[in-house]
């Protein structure tokens, strides 16, 4: 037999989801314009550097579209089960229903009769003629329960189709213009003479026999970033040291190893970790630079690890000589 108390603990069971509220950044950055009339080293060079810098920050609007898209899936996923969980629920509940309008009404007077007969009295076929009206009241109300939450989930699943919908497209129109910057850069870089980029650094295999080692009694963090040393910077990659990384995707691949968990985008590491100042940061901070567009692991208060940009190695820099403008302290 249906219980109501059954039927309202599975109603409070479907939590309709928040819906994400992201702000998608801004779209795609303005290509660069060609190499000037003059094509001095001095001039390409840097033109090299400027778009360099340039693909730093569609990096990591990149990488915070594509983790804003993961988690507007993840709703998809979840608002698409419970309306399909609610629509099950409609369906049983409207087949009880049903059920019982068939038992109290089915064959008119006869079947009245019929009732009578076997319990003994009118009295005791009213009182359970009134039982079935009440079963069937109460799940006419459960099911307009049900309708409406269902009616609620429809609305929030087309509001979170269309926000996956804008996600996907600004993750393939950034990486659209990734394109369009990376094919500009190689054609800067064929005007430089060979050697006149930095490219030092490791081989495929790991870092130099001469690049410098972590001090003795480093964290974990910063022991693994030190073992970077020399890999190449890649778009949106977080290792090994073969495969190369980015910019979070180091810093990422550095608290991996202590089972810490942070995104693969420098804005989101930094909005979602505990805030210090310039003269709190210690090894093992997260150092922020570019309007937060870019990340390093600090090794101490002056200077951190980082994968730089495009044509360039993890290497060490100074704090102070990246235009610093924040800093966190993941725990």
């Amino acid at each position: 037999m249906f219980r109501a108390s059954a039927l309202r603990k599975r109603l409070r069971a479907i939590a309709v989801p928040t819906l994400l509220t992201t702000t998608l950044l801004a779209g795609p950055l303005a290509l660069a314009s060609p190499a000037a009339a003059d094509p001095s080293p001095s001039n390409v060079k840097a033109q090299v550097t400027a778009l360099q810098s340039k693909l730093d920050t569609l990096n990591d609007q990149y990488n915070t579209a594509n983790s804003n898209l993961g988690k507007v899936k993840a709703q998809q996923t979840a608002v698409n089960k419970q309306v399909s969980a609610t629509q099950t629920q409609l369906t049983t509940l409207g087949q009880k229903t049903a059920s019982y309008a068939i038992s109290a009404y089915k064959g008119g007077d006869v079947s009245m009769m019929s009732s009578m007969i076997t319990s003994g009295s009118a009295d005791t076929f009213l009182d359970q003629l009134t039982t079935l009206d009440a079963l069937t009241g109460k799940t006419r109300d459960q099911l307009a329960a049900l309708r409406s939450a269902k009616a609620k989930l429809i609305a929030q699943q087309a509001q979170v189709n269309s926000l996956a919908t804008a996600a996907q497209t600004l993750v393939t129109t950034l990486n659209t213009s990734k394109s369009g910057y990376t094919t500009q850069l190689a054609a800067l870089k064929k005007l430089l003479p060979p050697g006149s980029l930095d490219s030092s650094g490791g081989g495929a295999d790991g870092p130099s026999p001469d690049a410098p080692q972590a001090p003795v009694g480093s964290s974990t963090t910063v022991k693994y970033a030190y073992a970077q040393l020399g890999a190449h910077y890649v778009f949106a990659k977080s290792g090994p040291y073969q495969v190369g990384f980015d910019c979070s995707g180091l810093t990422l691949a550095a608290y991996r190893q202590v089972g810490i968990s942070l995104p693969h985008s420098a804005h989101e590491q930094y909005q979602g970790n505990p805030h210090i100042t310039r003269s709190m940061v210690q090894a093992g901070d997260l150092v922020f630079f570019n309007n937060f567009g870019h990340v390093g692991l600090a090794i101490s208060n002056s200077q951190v690890i980082h994968a730089p940009e495009e044509g360039e190695n993890v290497k060490i820099s100074s704090i102070d000589s990246m235009g610093f403008v924040g800093a966190a302290r993941p725990n």
